[in-house]
């Protein structure tokens, strides 16, 4: 798997990535960071700043896209400077993978990659979240380590959402 920041010339694999995803009647893309609400220029720009300079509020992060071969499997985000609060809120990564590259071992993958950069970054653990019926995710933060330490349904009205640790 390649993982690499996003490019102005990678537009047509993620307008394909998204229509995927609206094709199987999902409107929201997990770990997109507003991909489907920006301006595809300013979307590259801003996960490019993030990298580098970061965000006043979020701190650096790094948002990959996760590619086989030429194919784009996945989105990944690394939030590695967030605050005690908006990490407990929002987790320190989150990922998504097109929906018919699902069930073949690409999320657990992705976050075993992600908890690596996370401990390059000097982090000691990370938080995940993820809603309570989303058995698959739980199951691939339970692979690679996530303790279940928080429910609650203040995210999203009629959805809970868990949230596991996992120590680097």
């Amino acid at each position: 798997m390649i993982y690499r920041l996003p490019e102005i010339s990678d537009k047509n694999i993620l307008q394909e990535y998204v229509q995927e995803h609206y094709d199987y009647n999902e409107t929201s893309i997990s770990a997109s960071l507003g991909l489907t609400s920006s301006e595809y220029c300013d979307w590259v720009e801003k996960i490019q700043k993030n990298a580098i300079i970061g965000d006043e509020l979020w701190g650096k992060s790094l948002l990959y896209l996760c590619l086989d071969s030429d194919r784009l499997i996945g989105l990944l985000s690394i939030r590695y400077e967030l605050t005690e609060p908006l990490s407990k809120k929002y987790g320190d990564i989150g990922y998504g993978v097109r929906p018919s590259e699902r069930n073949k071992g690409y999320a657990t993958a992705m976050l075993k990659y992600a908890l690596s950069v996370c401990k390059e970054k000097g982090m000691d653990n990370v938080i995940l979240g993820c809603y309570k019926d989303n058995f698959a995710s739980a199951a691939t933060i339970k692979k690679n380590g996530g303790m279940l330490t928080d429910e609650n349904d203040n995210y999203k009205e009629g959805k809970i959402s868990q949230y596991y640790i996992i120590s680097l």
